[in-house]
């Protein structure tokens, strides 16, 4: 499986919350996509090895003892094909959540002090 973008890789660059800039610039959409979806390729085949352990293990059959490296090649690739046709949906909604929450940082780095002035050390009690 391909390694994961890390969060550096997928932010084209940190906006200072000097300049005001839309909700998402900072963020390459197609990068984090790829993320999500790879991600959910991960979770979906941590899922089929889990459900692979619950069933009862039966005789080698024509594969041999090779029998349990065919299978997790073959899981590897079935998550990965679900993942890309939006099977469970999990990437997708990892996706909106990290979009959300980027545009929360964007609207919040413009009012970074929301107090008036004279609450701070005014000397007024």
């Amino acid at each position: 499986m391909e390694k994961m973008p890390s969060i550096n890789n997928i932010r084209g660059g940190v906006n200072p919350p000097s300049e005001p800039k839309s909700a998402t610039a900072g963020i390459d959409k197609e990068k984090l996509k790829k993320a999500c979806t790879e991600f959910e390729a991960v979770f979906t085949n941590q899922l089929l090895q889990f459900m692979r352990r619950t069933v009862p293990s039966s005789s080698p059959g024509i594969l041999g003892s090779g029998k349990d490296v065919y299978q997790s090649l073959f899981d590897q690739e079935l998550s990965k094909s679900m993942a890309k046709r939006g099977g469970l949906k999990i990437g997708e909604m990892v996706y909106k959540q990290m979009m959300r929450r980027e545009e929360k940082k964007s609207l919040s780095a413009g009012t970074m002090n929301p107090l008036p002035p004279k609450a701070f050390g005014s000397g007024e009690k």
